[in-house]
C-alpha cells in the first residue's frame, strides 16, 4: 500500500512540476506577425530582440514592396528592424525600430 501512496504521490508531483519547466517564451500567435510596406518599397533587416531589449539574431532579410507583406515569427514577440526606403539605390541602413509581433496583427514598416 506504501508503494503505491509513494507512486501516486511522485506522479502527482510530476504532473505539477513538468508544465512549469517547458513553458515556452510565447505561444505562436504572440510570436507572429505580418511586415508590411505602406508608402514605398522598402528592403529590410529584421532582428529578433530579446527580453532585455538587446538586439538577437537575424530573423529575416529582403524587399517587401508596396502594399506586400511577409510573415514573421519571433521568439520572444519583439523585434528590431533596420531599412532602406530606396532599394534600388546603395544606402545605408536606418532605424533600430524596435515592434511587439502578437497575434498575426499587421506591422507597418518603414
Amino acid at each position: 500500500m506504501k508503494t503505491i501512496l509513494k507512486f501516486f504521490l511522485i506522479f502527482f508531483i510530476a504532473l505539477l512540476v513538468v508544465p512549469l519547466v517547458s513553458i515556452p517564451d510565447v505561444t505562436a500567435a504572440e510570436g507572429s506577425c505580418y511586415l508590411q510596406a505602406t508608402d514605398t518599397d522598402v528592403f529590410i533587416v529584421v532582428f529578433d530582440m530579446d527580453r532585455d531589449g538587446n538586439r538577437g539574431h537575424k530573423l529575416w532579410q529582403g524587399r517587401i514592396n508596396v502594399n506586400e507583406s511577409v510573415k514573421i515569427t519571433t521568439p520572444h514577440a519583439r523585434f528590431v528592424y533596420d531599412y532602406n526606403s530606396q532599394p534600388d539605390s546603395d544606402q545605408p541602413l536606418s532605424g533600430g525600430t524596435s515592434r511587439w509581433c502578437n497575434n498575426d496583427e499587421t506591422v507597418l514598416v518603414p
